[in-house]
């Protein structure tokens, strides 16, 4: 009876620090930022974003080429990937008419990568 007690104990602790592991990758973070598309980030990466981004207009995010390459929010010079699920539901976002790139977004960052809770015009 020890022995199944203490094996059942083992894999109690085993279970916990595994979903401890897994919980630990990600935290929900809040950011202002400015939308941008990735076909328009990576061709503009090495001007100044900043100033590029004043120029960047919603109709280009929008068109089917930039929307097929993904979205990133740039905040402070700091950019932040979206990942697949989150990119539809910028492009989604950017389609409503009163939609801006100057946004506010909840989401949970994973490493390097954005998944999207919500997001509002700034």
């Amino acid at each position: 009876m020890k022995k199944v007690f203490l094996v059942l104990a083992a894999l109690c602790f085993v279970s916990s620090l595994a979903f401890a592991q897994g919980s630990s990758g990600s935290e929900t973070v809040m950011i202002k930022g400015d939308i941008i598309d990735n076909m328009c980030l990576d061709a503009h990466k090495t001007e100044d974003l900043t100033a590029f981004i004043k120029t960047h207009s919603k109709q280009c995010a929008i068109t089917p080429a930039c929307e097929a390459s993904g979205y990133a929010i740039v905040a402070e010079g700091i950019v932040n990937k979206f990942d697949q699920d989150s990119n539809a539901k910028i492009a989604e976002f950017l389609k409503k008419e009163d939609s801006k790139l100057q946004v506010a977004v909840t989401a949970q960052k994973s490493g390097e990568v954005l998944s999207l809770v919500s997001v509002e015009n700034q």
